[in-house]
């Protein structure tokens, strides 16, 4: 009779399903000669608009010996696990006259040309879908698609360009724009609610009670605790804790939106708080690769050219009105505000992997995340010179350091190191590569 425990143990009831995280009593029970007992690669593409103003966001110096720009220095403390990269461009996003803030998101993680039409959609394959067909079999979920702002996919938003362009960092196909999810109940209950008959009305009644989803898997928890080991019942009680924190602040959105005042329109299950709404995203995609859900997500803080304003940090007008500051120094000191706010919420993210546990090390140790714009300086709309950095890595990436690369080195170049470091490799071209980047990886 087997009394294995399968790595892809995952904790059943009535509307749920709650996938674990890596634990190594799960991992010993594998077969060890399949080298299936290391924790997965996962890769990450985080999107933000608008470009960053250049001076602000460029470090002093260069390989070991450089100093965090204003803009990058809530990163400071990840030093040794953060790589930044300059003079990477996405250059076919530099034709066909007006359009640039659409094309910069069409071209970021696809490096092709978005054909200048509303509806006859054409583009490439994003490096995120390309990966996910390689790699994303070994999952539930092949990819994840993330977002703030729903925006819409029909008609020109800008310059002639569909609006698909300007609301899509990921796409299937070079025609079929990939649908972002922007409300945390939905990501949560794709991770966590079953599939299957009665699985929705069950969800409904749990919602209406406030039941927890943790207590309708109680008893299969209990009875796994007592088949692993200690260290990993402390890893699993970290995991349920934080599950059940993420799942408080999704059911707080959730509250806003079943109980409203009459006299209010129903919200659509989104905060109303920007740097909750993007924490709370953050969060799930942590829970997705802690519990290799999938091992391939992306994040759109905005459309192509959003004009949030941010209160919060005291600037209200609207971020691409900034990003045109004609040398304006109040709009560049505003623009340099919502520069670094973005990234002290990127560096939310990377303190989240690197506290959560991952077989012998955490989930930093074996995450890549790429963080940065299809623009760089957004005045001059320029492609070239982009805001990269990449996180993570766990010595597969030489961390620590910044790389400059001679001006106008394709973006598409740097995908490839990804694509060999999670496993999908002697793959010889991607969009207008042209080679892989020397140096990046250990």
């Amino acid at each position: 009779m087997r009394n294995s425990i399968s790595r892809r143990t995952v904790l059943r009831a009535a509307g749920s399903a709650i996938a674990l995280p890596w634990l190594e009593s799960l991992a010993a029970s594998a077969n060890s000669s399949s080298g299936m007992n290391q924790p997965p690669v996962r890769l990450g593409f985080v999107f933000f608009p608008n470009g960053a103003v250049p001076d602000q966001w460029r470090p002093q110096g260069t390989g070991t010996d450089f100093k965090f720009s204003p803009t990058l220095s809530p990163l400071s403390e990840f030093r040794e696990d953060v790589l930044v990269v300059s003079g990477l461009a996405q250059l076919l996003g530099d034709v066909d006259g007006g359009g640039d803030h659409a094309r910069n998101a069409a071209t970021f993680l696809t490096g092709a040309r978005a054909n200048k039409s509303e509806s006859d959609l054409h583009v490439g394959q994003s490096i995120d879908q390309f990966a996910a067909d390689r790699i994303g079999y070994e999952t539930r979920l092949k990819s994840l698609e993330l977002g703030i702002d729903a925006g819409r996919n029909a008609g020109s938003c800008d310059s002639g360009y569909s609006c698909a362009y300007s609301n899509t960092i990921s796409w299937r196909s070079p025609t079929q724009p990939m649908p972002k999810e922007v409300k945390p109940r939905a990501v949560f209950e794709r991770l966590f609610g079953s599939k299957g008959k009665g699985s929705v009305a069950a969800q409904a009644r749990r919602i209406a009670t406030r039941k927890s989803v943790l207590d309708t898997v109680a008893a299969g928890s209990a009875r796994l605790r007592t088949r692993i080991a200690k260290s990993d019942q402390r890893k699993l009680d970290e995991y349920l804790g934080s599950l059940r924190e993420v799942e408080r602040r999704v059911e707080g959105t959730d509250r806003k939106a079943i109980e409203p005042p009459r006299d209010f329109r129903v919200p659509d299950e989104k905060p109303d708080n920007f740097e909750e709404h993007a924490r709370l995203m953050y969060d799930l995609m942590v829970l997705a690769y802690q519990t290799d859900s999938t091992r391939i997500a992306s994040l759109m803080l905005a459309g192509a050219a959003s004009n949030r304003t941010f209160p919060q940090i005291e600037v209200t007008d609207g971020h691409h009105s900034l990003s045109h500051h004609q040398g304006r120094s109040d709009k560049i000191e505003k623009l340099t505000k919502i520069d670094r706010y973005l990234c002290e919420q990127f560096a939310y993210f990377i303190r989240r992997l690197k506290d959560t546990p991952d077989g012998e090390g955490n989930l930093l140790d074996n995450t890549i995340v790429l963080y940065g714009s299809g623009l760089s300086d957004g005045n001059e709309h320029r492609h070239d010179e982009l805001p990269i950095v990449l996180a993570g890595g766990g010595g597969r990436l030489r961390g620590g350091r910044h790389l400059r690369y001679s001006r106008g080195t394709p973006l598409n170049n740097l995908f490839l190191n990804l694509l060999d470091t999670a496993g999908a490799k002697d793959v010889k071209r991607f969009g207008d590569s042209d080679g892989r980047l020397p140096d990046v990886v250990a």
